[in-house]
């Protein structure tokens, strides 16, 4: 099986600069319900799924996790945390592309006085985060850093709201280097005096799909783009358009590109779900 990411956006139609037309996203029937859910990861073997949940009010987050069985998908059960206690809230998790690492924001842990939400990874054992740990600067800063993605090489795709952006979020890129410590980069082509955040990077760093917020060529709210890599940088974003993004807010991406399947979290009907559109086809 070849996963290859030119076809993925070739269905889309991004490399002619256009969304082509794609089928009405669904609801994803094995997690519908009238609980607030968002960030839908699957693990690559497609055996575990991680998504989040919270009040109404987008507050109060956690992260589940379900089992895919013969029967179905297993009743949700909390992501338990080796290394208690842990902070009230996270949010944002995705698996990494081996399936061996998670990506996650937290809020504050207890006691602590900062009030910005930091990025984390962990390893992952079955359900179970093992040693994790809070990226440190200049990944983490004194501003909300926070809805990250995992490429294969290690590196971090993220949100933050610090000082030197264009809006009021943008979009950055964080290497490992074992010899300076983490490089950060500010995605500049993909950063506009609108809000970014919420990005979702695919395996070998060719495209990128991210939430913009109330762009003149958007639908109103958060609406989800994509763009991909190319020889000097990045393509203009492309908005995946009405069949996707609505009035309301759409975020929380996280695409398998060998199934083609993208999954989703819309506001549209009154509540925080998870919604899956396919977008292309599997490739040998």
């Amino acid at each position: 099986m070849v996963v290859l990411s030119a076809l993925f956006l070739s269905v889309l139609g991004i490399q002619d600069g256009d969304a082509a037309a794609l089928p009405p996203a669904e609801p994803f029937a094995p997690f519908a319900s009238a609980a607030e859910e968002s960030w839908y990861s699957l693990s690559p073997d497609g055996n575990i799924a991680i998504y989040g949940t919270h009040n109404a009010d987008w507050g109060e987050h956690s992260v589940m996790l379900r089992r895919r069985l013969r029967r179905g998908w297993s009743d949700p059960q909390p992501v338990q945390i080796d290394g208690a206690p842990w902070p009230v809230e996270m949010r944002a998790m995705r698996f990494s592309p081996e399936g061996d690492q998670v990506v996650f924001s937290s809020a504050p842990m207890p006691g602590e006085e900062r009030q910005d939400w930091d990025l984390w990874i962990a390893y992952w054992d079955d359900g179970r985060l093992v040693a994790p740990w809070r990226l440190p600067e200049p990944v983490n800063s004194r501003a909300n850093d926070f809805h990250g993605s995992l490429a294969a090489n290690g590196s971090v795709y993220f949100a933050s709201n610090r000082r030197g952006g264009a809006g009021g979020s943008d979009l950055y890129r964080a290497v490992p280097d074992m010899r300076a410590g983490w490089r950060v980069e500010r995605l500049r082509a993909l950063s506009t005096a609108r809000s970014e955040a919420d990005i979702f990077v695919s395996a070998d760093e060719s495209a990128v799909i991210f939430t913009r917020t109330d762009a003149a060529d958007g639908f109103g709210g958060d609406d989800l783009y994509m763009a991909y890599a190319e020889r000097e940088g990045w393509s203009e974003a492309v908005n995946l358009g009405p069949e996707i993004n609505t009035p309301e807010y759409e975020y929380g991406a996280y695409a398998d590109l060998e199934s083609g399947q993208l999954w989703f979290t819309s506001f549209r009907n009154g509540n925080y779900s998870i919604y899956t559109v396919p977008l292309a086809a599997t490739a040998d």
